[in-house]
């Protein structure tokens, strides 16, 4: 049976060590690849399912693989894209997490991510990287005034859909977790209705994701101007990080 706490890890704070990437598989997972270049070969980076469900399943059989049994991470960082829930933040943003919650009746699912890591990839990313709160949803937050209203009822900056999902887990195990998102629509956005384009797994269905793009036009191409320009953002983050020492 696979035992760790939170004993087996003692963070170096001048140089806290991770050595495996988690990123949303798609347009995400590519480019944070592309964005670690030759670089890409000191880290495990492995595309993820999309939702809470999909990323808890496919957790607890990775944990199960003989690789990760032989040798657990030494530390996690989760990237990708999110949506912002507070005026403050735009499109293109790069938000640090310090902590992430579950977006539920209760409120009180908040788990702090790892102080050592986030702090050293604060200092790697530069002053124009901000520290936030993220939430995380079990669907797609595609009204401007749902995420206005979420912001204010979860003290939340950014909403995502895996977050919450990888701190649990990793908890359980004694990880060290950092968590990096990208602002992909802002608050005020409307977004075309997404949450069907998904299936069970977690994986895309690109024929109904161009249905549901093609329902409401102006909104899509709102949503890919802004995902293109959020991409490239990611794409210089993932590559920062490839020089982490």
């Amino acid at each position: 049976m696979l035992s760790r706490s939170h004993s087996h890890y003692n963070p170096n704070p001048q140089n806290p060590a991770f050595d495996t990437v988690l990123v949303p598989q798609g347009m995400e997972y590519k480019t944070v690849r592309q964005g670690m270049g030759k670089n890409k070969s000191k880290v495990n980076i492995i595309p993820i399912p999309v939702g809470i469900k999909p990323l808890t399943n496919f957790l607890e059989q990775w944990q199960q693989c003989p690789d990760f049994l032989n040798k657990l991470p030494q530390g996690l960082i989760l990237m990708g894209l999110g949506g912002s829930l507070s005026k403050k933040y735009s499109v293109g943003d790069v938000i640090l997490y310090k902590k992430c919650g579950l977006m539920d009746d209760s409120q009180e699912s908040k788990g702090q991510c790892n102080h050592f890591l986030t702090e050293r990839l604060f200092q790697l990313l530069g002053n124009s990287t901000f520290m936030g709160t993220g939430i995380t949803s079990d669907h797609v937050i595609c009204s401007a005034q749902e995420k206005l209203l979420l912001g204010k009822k979860y003290q939340a900056d950014v909403v995502d859909m895996e977050g919450y999902a990888l701190w649990n887990w990793s908890q359980k195990l004694g990880i060290p977790v950092a968590m990096i998102r990208v602002i992909s629509d802002n608050c005020e956005q409307d977004l075309p209705n997404l949450t069907k384009a998904f299936r069970e797994d977690g994986s895309l269905q690109p024929l109904i994701l161009a249905r549901q793009m093609l329902k409401n036009p102006s909104n899509s191409i709102h949503l890919i101007r802004s995902s293109l320009t959020s991409l490239r953002v990611l794409k210089e983050v993932a590559n920062k990080i490839s020089q982490y020492e």
